[in-house]
């Protein structure tokens, strides 16, 4: 009788993606999300805690691609090395993204001085009202240069690919944005995207920050949710062009409600 020789090939979890709403910190909505590397056969499995797998990439750098019905598309370049990698990709809401009913926004249309729209400006909206704030410091000193952080009193969620104002307490305390690249230990340790260019001491807060960017026909839209009280001041910049021309508005956002700023032209 012949014998079989049964073998078992083991494959190497190289990439693994997670995609998340930017304004729920939740799946996307709906079944259209798709997740490739650009210049590679290698498709990606779903798993069922919403994460996407690449097995067996061999160590280079690649572009990764997601797409989604409701959301920008991302794209992002990532090195894949021989231990594995996890990717956190926020997709941000389309202006066709059904809201949910709490939700505060600001919409608006840009415009050139020739009446043109303005595709791809930057919007980046921050919370200014103290009682808003998502977390705090929780270590005695936060010392410029740091990578990670210790969190506290938290009112809400604080994931990866998260932007914040870090404000320090104090009249004339420090502030920069800041963004979650990895939570370390749930609801305690978070490492950032990039070190701390100022120092912080406990009960520093932060801020949440809302990004966007503009559609072909010029549209833009910004959400917040989750913010406590019912109405809050935010500052808006807007930027755009090689030259980075840019634009700041302070606007109190209302929960429930679109504050629209109609048309703005850049001249």
């Amino acid at each position: 009788m012949d014998q079989i020789r049964i073998s078992q090939l083991k494959s190497r979890v190289s990439l693994v993606v997670c995609v998340i709403d930017a304004l729920t910190s939740q799946a996307p909505l709906g079944n259209t999300t798709t997740v490739h590397l650009e210049g590679t056969r290698s498709k990606a499995i779903r798993k069922s805690n919403g994460s996407y797998i690449f097995n067996d990439l061999p160590p280079g750098d690649y572009r990764l691609v997601v797409q989604s019905e409701f959301y920008f598309q991302e794209y992002r370049n990532i090195t894949v090395e021989t231990r594995n990698f996890l990717e956190t990709v926020q997709v941000k809401p389309l202006p066709s993204y059904p809201f949910s009913q709490g939700a505060g926004l600001i919409r608006l249309m840009l415009h050139n001085a020739a009446g043109a729209p303005i595709r791809d400006a930057r919007l980046l909206s921050t919370v200014l009202t103290e009682d808003c704030a998502r977390a705090r410091l929780m270590v005695d000193q936060a010392d410029k240069g740091t990578l990670e952080v210790t969190l506290g009193s938290f009112t809400g969620s604080v994931v990866a690919g998260d932007a914040y104002l870090l404000r320090g307490r104090g009249a004339k305390a420090s502030e920069e944005i800041i963004r979650i690249s990895e939570v370390l230990e749930h609801q305690k340790r978070f490492r950032l995207a990039n070190p701390l260019t100022n120092a912080f001491t406990r009960g520093a807060m932060l801020l949440p920050v809302q990004e966007t960017r503009s559609t072909d026909r010029g549209e833009a839209v910004i959400a917040f949710r989750g913010n406590r009280i019912p109405s809050f001041q935010t500052e808006l910049v807007i930027t755009y062009g090689e030259q980075g021309k840019h634009e700041i508005k302070e606007i109190e956002v209302a929960e429930g409600t679109t504050a629209n700023l109609g048309k703005i032209c850049f001249t």
